[in-house]
């Protein structure tokens, strides 16, 4: 998606990519079957820069500006479950 690289400077796929949880050490958390454990952190900027993209295909006069004003309240984020075989 070219418009949301331009607006958040980034890829939708470093956006949403998965970083390892570390410990306090600098090491990273394993879970029960010894496979790290991974979260996503969304910068706010990425997540205006979704919903402006989406309401953008519903009313192409959305703004991004309106995007602004959206509360994050009433955003429902979800992200895929992580991949057991990872």
């Amino acid at each position: 998606m070219v418009l949301f690289k331009d607006k958040t400077g980034i890829s939708v796929q470093d956006a949403f990519k998965p970083v390892p949880v570390l410990d306090d050490d600098g090491q990273a958390v394993k879970d029960d079957k010894g496979r790290p454990v991974r979260r996503t952190d969304l910068d706010p900027l990425s997540l205006v820069t979704l919903v402006w993209l989406i309401g953008r295909k519903n009313d192409p006069d959305f703004t991004f500006e309106a995007a602004l004003d959206v509360p994050a309240v009433e955003l429902e984020v979800s992200l895929p479950e992580a991949d057991p075989k990872e």
